[in-house]
């Protein structure tokens, strides 16, 4: 069994916390009150319920809202104390009046950070979520080893799924049977998204030609789901033989999230799906070269457009008609859709940018065909974390 159970070292989280503190010094921000489990997991080491304080000057304070001694024990910042009540949040910080205090505003309920703002006199709360979410899509060596161990889980989990898929069985069945293989396996069982409303049901995402239908979440496509309440996911459909099939699965390890996708058959792909394939591999290899520092990534998104043009796939390529995602990768990391994003309106990657890259093709009720791999960008230039076979018959 795979093991993620290792722990940042105080020094890197110290690290975290300068930048941020630079960071918030060049726009003129006081502090950050960070409050989601993400930010407090990334800042303290822990993601306990509670509050971290990181002011540009002066102490950081760690506040939990339940077991104190487990904070302490794990909490890379040495000031941890009882939450306490929140209307007293900012006495209990020693906020100082008339400063501007960065949050997460875009993740936060309107109704908490309103109250808040009423609790803060003449503090300003303030929209730091760009700051905090442009820091952390820079990552150490250590968070793209554990983002890379999160893809070799997956790596596996496709291996897996050769010896058990069967034309009968259902893709809610089969991704089951995968998800529970995976938290035999190390995975880390949660996949964090900061997109609104966006739910991750399952950690497998099993899609079969037949039941393939436009996604109004977050990926390209998606099945039918198991509820008109959630038309998405995995659904009763059956796989089928000699029909392919997708298997779009996210990896955990300590928090961190790979996302791989790869196409199989239960038995031989035909001459044309064999070619659409050769297609989104010449994709996925323009991708991955031009994944460098310095690239800009609406530059780069240009190039996949115009070579899915060259290649006689752009009709079907990231959906279907009207219907089609206007991006072909996204930042992973703490959440699943870290930045940058890769589309139109891309910024120029840095070392440190870690990118799953999703080049799909959509034929709706007949066939669903993509390869996605997680992408380290380093100062050496691309690194694959993912490493599956590019495709499986079995």
């Amino acid at each position: 069994m795979s093991s993620c159970s290792s722990s940042f070292s105080r020094s890197e989280i110290e690290a975290r916390i300068g930048s941020l503190r630079r960071r918030l010094n060049e726009q003129g921000i006081d502090g950050a009150l960070l409050l989601s489990a993400t930010e407090l997991y990334y800042y303290s080491g822990i993601g306990l319920e509670g509050a971290v304080y990181i002011p540009v000057d002066g102490a950081p304070v760690h506040l939990v809202k339940r077991n104190v001694a487990l904070a302490r024990l794990h909490s890379a910042i040495p000031i941890v104390q009882s939450f306490g009540k929140q209307s007293k949040l900012f006495e209990t910080l020693g906020i100082k009046s008339e400063t501007r205090i960065a949050v997460e505003a875009d993740l936060l309920p309107f109704s908490l950070v309103s109250f808040l703002q009423s609790k803060a006199g003449r503090t300003q709360l303030v929209d730091g979520s760009f700051i905090f979410r442009h820091q952390r899509s820079v990552k150490s060596e250590s968070e793209i080893e554990l983002i890379e161990k999160a893809a070799n889980i997956v790596d596996r989990s496709f291996d897996f799924c050769t010896g058990i898929a069967k034309p009968n069985m259902t893709e809610v069945e089969l991704a089951s049977q995968l998800d529970c293989w995976l938290l035999e396996n190390g995975h880390g069982g949660f996949i964090t998204t900061r997109a609104y409303g966006f739910l991750m049901p399952q950690y497998s995402y099993v899609v079969s030609s037949t039941a393939s239908a436009l996604n109004s979440q977050f990926t390209p496509v998606s099945s039918g789901g198991l509820s008109l309440k959630y038309p998405f996911g995995p659904s009763h459909q059956k796989i089928g033989r000699d029909s392919p099939f997708l298997v779009d699965t996210c990896g955990n390890c300590q928090g961190y999230i790979s996302d791989t996708t790869r196409t199989f058959v239960l038995g031989r792909f035909d001459p044309e799906t064999r070619s659409q394939l050769d297609s989104l591999d010449q994709i996925r290899l323009l991708i991955q070269k031009g994944l460098q520092p310095g690239m800009n990534l609406g530059t780069l998104y240009g190039r996949v457009l115009a070579l899915s043009r060259e290649l006689g796939i752009e009709e079907h390529f990231m959906g279907d008609g009207s219907d089609k995602v206007s991006f072909v990768g996204h930042g992973v990391g703490l959440e699943l859709d870290d930045l940058p994003v890769f589309y139109s309106g891309g910024p120029d990657l840095e070392p440190g940018n870690v990118v799953a890259c999703e080049p799909k093709l959509v034929f709706l009720g007949k066939k669903i065909l993509g390869i996605e791999d997680t992408f380290a960008v380093t100062e050496a230039g691309c690194s694959r974390l993912s490493r599956a076979p590019d495709r499986y018959e079995i």
